[in-house]
């Protein structure tokens, strides 16, 4: 009876030890599948940034165009416009370096008329003066009178101002680190909401820069925006 017993307690023990290790085992698989499905619980929010700067150049375009039928008193008349223009400008208070003057763009409209005999002047000219420069209140207070000095020069022109932000790159790491704040701040939000808490930071993206003007009648100053989306966990 006792050699009987030796071969039962051993499977006893085996089966105990087999029982033992299913149990940790499974509770294992337990805690990792809790563990991945925490993992899955996730949420994703956006950080907007939006600041106010005054721009630092303006391109000002000043465009006219000139008919005629003869092409060398045209070329003579575009010749003068444009030092009428230039020296405007220069006795305004720009410098030669801030002054471009675009090769004149001439057109002879018969080569696209189905009958000439209806087109008053053959020959066409557009010309464009275009000023580069950081001095916006020079510009602004120029635009006032410029169209009025040459229509008493006999020129009509018109003019647009396009007023640009170059220093960009200068407030860029400030922007993306409020847009991050403004970002976990609402996520924050989120899971105080859901009775949860935010977690390590699973993705983040970085949405393009925008600049525009702040209105209409305000484009000398612009408004720069930036929108940062972010993935949290949440456990």
């Amino acid at each position: 009876m006792k050699g009987s017993s030796i071969p039962f307690k051993k499977n006893y023990i085996m089966g105990a030890s087999i029982i033992l290790a299913a149990f940790v085992l499974g509770l294992m698989m337990v805690c990792t599948v809790k563990t991945l499905k925490s993992y899955d619980d996730t949420v994703k929010v956006r950080g907007l940034c939006e600041k106010e700067v005054p721009a630092d150049r303006v391109v000002w375009r000043i465009s006219y165009s000139e008919k005629a039928n003869d092409l060398a008193d045209l070329r003579n008349t575009i010749h003068k416009n444009n030092d009428v223009i230039v020296k405007l400008l220069r006795d305004a208070g720009f410098s030669e370096e801030e002054i471009k003057v675009a090769n004149a763009n001439y057109d002879d409209r018969y080569n696209w008329s189905n009958n000439v005999s209806q087109i008053t002047f053959r020959y066409q000219v557009n010309q464009t003066v275009t000023v580069f420069t950081k001095n916006l209140e020079l510009v602004r207070k120029m635009q006032q009178t410029l169209e009025t000095d040459l229509v008493n020069q006999n020129i009509l022109a018109n003019s647009y101002a396009d007023y640009q932000y170059l220093g960009l790159n200068e407030i860029k790491p400030s922007m993306i680190a409020e847009s991050l704040e403004n970002a976990r701040t609402a996520a924050d939000e989120f899971a105080k909401n859901s009775h949860s808490k935010i977690g390590k930071m699973r993705t983040a993206s970085q949405g393009y820069f925008e600049v525009e003007d702040l209105d209409e009648n305000t484009p000398q100053v612009k408004k720069v925006r930036v929108v940062t989306t972010v993935e949290y966990y949440l456990k």
